[in-house]
């Protein structure tokens, strides 16, 4: 991606006035964002409602470990496009014997970021990783790996666990099976038939569901869409949601959870069926 800023120290330092790269939650600003390149390529701006804000991500890899980070209960927060503090990263270069990268074209040092910073509950206690993300054939030649091991010495010094992702070792059918699940919370054209529809089909598919129906998903959810008179696909819409809530709890690692059998499904611990009215 071609980037539209001209860097200069100048540049940097109005870009901190501006509050790139603080914050927290909905408050956080990204050092770097998709309108700052010309030619976006995989980029995408992505609203999350766990975060509360619209998510910059640069590439297919950022997008696919978003999905999953943006997925777990675990994580509380994400910061994408995190700089690295630069006086201590060209301290580093310097120890290390590298050279520190610069912007191209120019002499200025680069504001070097991590893809992610993500902050984790973990055993009732918060923690930090960072994550980068790569193609299989994205680290190429020696440049690549120093620059990796600056930002990897950067987090070491600060006892954050600095993690390399590529691609391919990414589950692909989970990472299908949770933007499908996305899909039908995160939708900016409602199409439910009143207020409270959402709320009235959720409870009655979590009681057809604690029955154990039989036939695959879509066909236990076309069968609820025929016996309720809803428009089609409202069922499937309200079980997908479900899944993105963690209501419904499947193995997202199979592919087309949609043909699987409905007993394949199952409620959380937390989500329990009406009792039938007299």
């Amino acid at each position: 991606m071609a980037a539209k800023i001209k860097w200069s120290e100048a540049k940097i330092a109005q870009l901190e006035r501006e509050g790139r790269g603080k914050g927290a939650g909905a408050e956080y600003k990204p050092w770097v964002q998709v309108n700052d390149f010309s030619s976006r390529g995989y980029s995408r701006r992505v609203f999350s409602q766990k975060t509360g804000r619209v998510h910059h991500l640069l590439s297919e890899v950022e997008w696919q470990l978003f999905l999953l980070l943006e997925f777990s209960p675990a994580v509380l927060d994400i910061r994408e496009q995190y700089p690295l503090k630069r006086e201590q990263t060209l301290s580093i270069a310097t120890e290390l014997g590298i050279r520190h990268p610069t912007y191209p074209g120019t002499s200025v040092s680069t504001v070097m970021t991590c893809d992610f910073l993500v902050i984790l509950q973990e055993h009732g206690e918060q923690v930090v990783r960072a994550f980068s993300c790569k193609r299989e054939n994205g680290v190429d030649g020696e440049r690549d790996v120093e620059k990796l091991e600056i930002e990897r010495s950067y987090f070491s010094g600060r006892d954050v666990p600095h993690h390399l992702v590529f691609d391919s070792s990414l589950p692909k059918n989970k990472i299908d099976n949770v933007y499908w699940c996305r899909g039908a919370s995160i939708n900016d054209d409602d199409t439910y038939e009143y207020d409270g529809a959402f709320a009235e089909h959720r409870q009655r598919l979590i009681n057809e569901l604690s029955r154990k129906p039989v036939g695959s998903l879509t066909q236990f959810c076309d069968n609820y869409d025929r016996l309720t008179g809803v428009k089609p696909g409202t069922g499937l819409r309200v079980v997908r949601a479900l899944l993105w809530n963690r209501e419904l709890l499947t193995d997202l690692n199979t592919p087309d959870p949609a043909r699987q059998p409905a007993v394949m499904f199952s409620l959380a611990p937390n989500v329990a069926p009406q009792a039938r009215r007299a």
